[in-house]
């Protein structure tokens, strides 16, 4: 690279850095999942041994994230997520400049924006903010020269498989262009390649489950329970449509989604010295919005929830599109930098307002204070022990574990599926056994969410639960809170 390139790369690394300090650590916004992952990092370092000892439906790897994030301190996630960003950023810059784009800095910039709008990520430590990460290594190791290339997107393929599963088929498009690809190298030894790398994650994995005989509790609640239960559809075709616009719109993608559409298809038809792999980086673009047609997106009885961050792998998807239209393009209408000076603006302007608008309203997070309120004071003046505190139906509130280092008395901290399906819990055997533990661990606070109670959708379950509630625990009031949701323990 040139002397200028070097300066436009540290102005580029420089704005990713600053971007990603939007959600460090005085000012991440508090979210439900975060917490959840961040308990169960905690307690994969205690020795407890994910969906065996603690109940959920992601795919693995992101635990062992949070468990190395907290390793690192207070700091440990945001190091770990603007890392991974910035590595991102510098070899995609690289790979810009190689290809001689005229402006170098601009895809990796907007590939940053993308990632960090406030509107479609809420803050950081998700899995699909990884599995983003992960789909741009892919491709940026496809694109590179390297002899182990073929390990490499192997690789990356498998930590995208481990950490939201469905965002996989985003690469199978780049993947049968790999073995479409004509180089010196026979199809089955790419395969060969693929392969090794993709064992070089599951295997370690894999055994971890194996040596604690969680090899049964991975495979049905990490993968077969979604199969089962979580791609159950509610929406019609026009809905999911309906639903993706709305998003994008909300979201403030909208003009980068339409311009790679636009110039993705348009540059099919145009000179282009790579049109398979436009064609592919478009298959990646569209099956990135798989989620949609794909997760549980229900909230309450009828009404529907449109989950905005699972629209965020598009900051990657959208980058790949436009860096394949503007590296190979032949044509005189996309070749002149004069006319590609327009799509910096097109592209970024409106992302930099909404980045601008959000670092003025950014309001600094007490840790020590996540759940506030009359029944957290209270709580916050108990000696609590372990096991003392369940939480049922209020993933926000549960963030008192972690704000008290508390253990979940139950495996099931995780308990959103009693609001989405009818059937989840036949003959509430689910329900049992988490009455058993609060009996066998003598638990003695129950924080029952009124609101979320209501929206169970089994009348079954909801009059089993009242019914244990009533008989073992008597409901609370509180200072500043008369008829609170805390629950305690009947005396013997």
């Amino acid at each position: 690279m040139t002397k200028k390139q070097y300066y436009g790369l540290f102005i580029t690394l420089g704005a990713s850095l600053l971007l990603s300090l939007m959600y460090c650590p005085p000012v991440d916004p508090e979210f439900g999942d975060k917490e959840f992952f961040r308990y169960c990092g905690r307690v994969l370092l205690l020795g407890q041994v994910p969906y065996r000892d603690f109940f959920d439906h992601k795919p693995p790897l992101i635990y062992f994230v949070n468990a190395a994030g907290i390793l690192l301190g207070h700091w440990g996630m945001w190091i770990i997520t603007a890392t991974l960003a910035l590595l991102v950023t510098g070899l995609f810059y690289r790979l810009c400049c190689r290809y001689r784009l005229a402006f170098p800095w601009l895809l990796p910039l907007l590939f940053n924006l993308m990632l960090r709008d406030n509107m479609i990520a809420h803050g950081i430590n998700f899995t699909r903010e990884y599995s983003t990460y992960f789909i741009m290594l892919f491709f940026l190791t496809m694109m590179s020269k390297s002899r182990y290339r073929h390990f490499g997107m192997g690789f990356f393929a498998a930590l995208t498989f481990f950490m939201q599963q469905e965002q996989v088929l985003s690469l199978a498009p780049f993947l049968l262009y790999l073995l479409w690809e004509k180089i010196p190298m026979s199809i089955g030894a790419r395969l060969l390649r693929l392969a090794a790398g993709f064992c070089a994650v599951a295997i370690p994995l894999l055994l971890f489950f194996a040596v604690h005989r969680s090899l049964g509790y991975l495979w049905a609640d990490a993968y077969l329970i979604n199969v089962n239960w979580y791609i159950q559809e509610y929406k019609s075709l026009g809905d999911h449509f309906r639903a993706i616009k709305k998003i994008i719109d909300g979201g403030n993608y909208e003009i980068p989604f339409m311009v790679a559409l636009i110039l993705g298809v348009f540059s099919l038809f145009l000179r282009n010295q790579n049109k398979p792999l436009v064609l592919a980086a478009l298959g990646a673009f569209l099956l990135s919005l798989t989620p949609e047609f794909m997760g549980g997106r229900t909230m309450g009885l009828t009404v529907f929830r449109d989950m905005m961050g699972y629209f965020l792998p598009l900051s990657a998807t959208v980058c790949i599109v436009l860096f394949t239209v503007f590296a190979f393009t032949e044509d005189p209408a996309l070749t002149d930098k004069r006319i590609r000076l327009p799509y910096v603006f097109l592209l970024c302007t409106s992302l930099v307002y909404t980045t601008f608008q959000h670092v003025a309203h950014l309001s600094r997070r007490n840790y020590q204070k996540d759940v506030e309120g009359p029944v957290a004071d209270y709580l916050d003046a108990q000696p609590l022990k372990q096991y003392d505190l369940y939480v049922f139906l209020e993933e926000d509130f549960a963030a008192m574990y972690n704000q008290r280092n508390l253990l979940c008395p139950s495996i099931y901290y995780y308990q959103h599926f009693w609001t989405w399906y009818p059937q989840w819990d036949p003959g509430h055997r689910i329900l049992e056994s988490i009455a058993g533990d609060l009996i066998r661990h003598k638990t003695t606070y129950v924080f029952m969410d009124s609101a979320g109670f209501a929206m169970m959708k089994n009348k079954a379950d909801q009059d089993w639960w009242l019914t244990f509630m009533q008989t073992h625990y008597h409901r609370l009031s509180v200072p500043g809170k008369p008829n609170s949701d805390l629950w305690k323990i009947n005396e013997p």
